[in-house]
């Protein structure tokens, strides 16, 4: 019996510690993308234009906005070309 109660208890300890550490994992995540998005925000109000902001967020965290730079590119209507004028003879 006292065996089985070890085991549960050493059990139920190495679960709790995993996903702690997971915690952690995700607020640390969280916290460099807060970071990044304030920077970010900050240089858009002072002015910097938003293509090299975004560019920046691209660079350090490629996944964050994607779904931004996804929706931005459906948005984007396509370029037509310009028509030629003929010279006439």
């Amino acid at each position: 019996m006292m065996t089985n109660r070890r085991d549960l208890d050493v059990s139920l300890l190495t679960e709790i510690t995993r996903r702690m550490a997971e915690i952690s994992e995700i607020q640390h995540d969280l916290a460099r993308q807060q970071r990044i998005l304030s920077r970010a925000a900050t240089q858009l109000r002072t002015g910097k234009h938003a293509e090299s902001v975004l560019a920046e967020i691209r660079e350090q965290n490629p996944e964050m906005l994607r779904g931004y730079c996804d929706l931005q590119v459906t948005l984007t209507p396509p370029l037509r070309p310009v028509p030629r004028v003929v010279a006439s003879a």
